[in-house]
């Protein structure tokens, strides 16, 4: 057996970093030289599923603590918190299709590597029910009779919970023909052992790197659904629906730990009468918070996310008033959309991979939240913003890091801010 499967730290051996994401090459440098060929069954989009759960947290808590220090940052973090499904975690997972010699190639990310031998790999961060919904859909695509969808396919998204699973075709163009035989794919989708409650289209004939974690639809109206409800679902001390396009979290087994860290961090000193929930989607932290506070106002630029967050109200009864805005965030839409600031108010910040627009956290700043709880999904987005935060008048209370994506060289880190003294 080879060392690093013993879960011994003193066997891994550093790499020279090179160029891109620094956390990455922190990471990089702590882990085992392993030779990671994709025939050998280890892909590229989970580098350290190699590794034994326990040893993997020690990396990454060893590179995010580097990290920290390289960057002078303020506060320390604190332990990492490890997410209670360490692999088949996703319950959102994606394919790059491509049509060569007759066969058609499933691909992870955007790019299309030579590496890959075989047209379908499976992922050790994947549920095998997507493992087994992949396979069904590769080897029919490959079939003559379907290779109309084949020849326009982009991607292949799977989203869901851990119970239920929906497909979406992400097609470069669309025609009664192309809608016909995915009719006739559906249909198999349905009889499929794994639990498929639902199949949507989304024609994108620009053959945009279009992902749902990362960029929405421009034009939701050309979403077609194939069967099943029009809405995804998530059960977390109650049910929130949301449209197929939104955002919601890939690893649903750690969303209750992070919901809990949230909330205590803002629990912690005076009590706020009002919380802000920016990038707020469909409302899982406003609804989860919601009986600790008299009012909550969620703000988002998704309208289909808005509307599922005003709809889940419904679902979550109990805590005070609340009201979602979807509008573009930034400090001039603060501005316009905000009632006047209250001596007890609190915000959560939970913005895409890229971060807040220029000018939100100063415009926060002017309200005086008491509290501020950051959500980054990237570590090389905490400097710049920790900077902002700063030169505004704010100091770190406490880091809490995430493993929001094992098997990876990601983390996503919770960080509590408060007014500066001298303020």
């Amino acid at each position: 057996m080879n060392s690093f499967k013993r879960g011994k730290l003193s066997a891994l051996r550093p790499k020279k970093t090179g160029s891109g994401p620094l956390f990455n090459n922190l990471v990089k440098a702590l882990t085992p030289d392993v030779k990671q060929k994709l025939e050998g069954g280890i892909p590229y989009n989970a580098p350290l599923a190699v590794l034994d759960y326990p040893l993997e947290l020690v990396v990454k808590q060893k590179a995010l603590q580097r990290f920290w220090n390289q960057q002078v940052l303020p506060g320390h973090p604190g332990s990492l918190v490890a997410s209670p499904k360490s692999r088949q975690y996703r319950t959102t997972s994606k394919r790059k299709a491509k049509l060569q010699g007759g066969i058609l190639y499933l691909h992870f990310g955007d790019k299309l590597p030579k590496i890959q031998k075989a047209p379908f790999l499976p992922s050790p961060l994947e549920p095998a029910a997507h493992t087994a919904i992949y396979r069904f859909l590769q080897r029919r695509l490959s079939e003559p009779a379907f290779r109309l969808v084949a020849g326009h396919l982009n991607y292949l998204i799977i989203r869901g919970n851990y119970e239920e699973q929906a497909v979406i075709f992400n097609v470069d163009d669309i025609s009664g023909p192309l809608i016909h035989k995915l009719k006739i794919l559906a249909k198999g989708l349905r009889e499929l052992p794994e639990e498929v409650n639902a199949a949507f289209v989304y024609p994108d004939p620009s053959h945009s790197k279009y992902y749902l974690e990362s960029r929405r639809p421009a034009d939701i109206l050309k979403f077609k659904k194939l069967f099943g409800p029009n809405q995804l679902s998530l059960n977390i001390g109650g049910t929130y629906l949301f449209h197929p396009t939104s955002f919601s979290q890939v690893n649903e087994s750690i969303i209750p730990p992070m919901l809990e860290v949230v909330r205590k961090l803002l629990s912690l000193g005076a009590d706020s009468n009002r919380l802000l929930d920016l990038y707020c989607g469909y409302g899982l932290f406003s609804h989860y918070l919601a009986p600790d506070y008299k009012e909550i106002i969620g703000i988002d630029a998704e309208g289909p996310s808005i509307k599922a967050a005003a709809a889940n109200s419904r679902h979550f009864k109990i805590g005070g008033r609340r009201r979602f805005l979807a509008r573009h965030i930034s400090a001039q839409a603060l501005d316009d959309l905000l009632p006047p600031a209250l001596g007890a108010e609190s915000v959560i910040l939970d913005p895409p991979r890229q971060g807040p627009v220029a000018g939100v956290i100063s415009a926060l700043c002017r309200r005086r939240p008491q509290r501020a709880v950051h959500i980054f999904c990237g570590v090389d987005q905490i400097p710049a913003s920790l900077k902002e935060w700063q030169g505004n008048g704010y100091r770190v209370e406490e880091v809490v890091p995430l493993d929001m994506f094992p098997g990876s060289a990601n983390l996503e880190v919770v960080v509590l801010l408060t007014p500066s003294a001298r303020q």
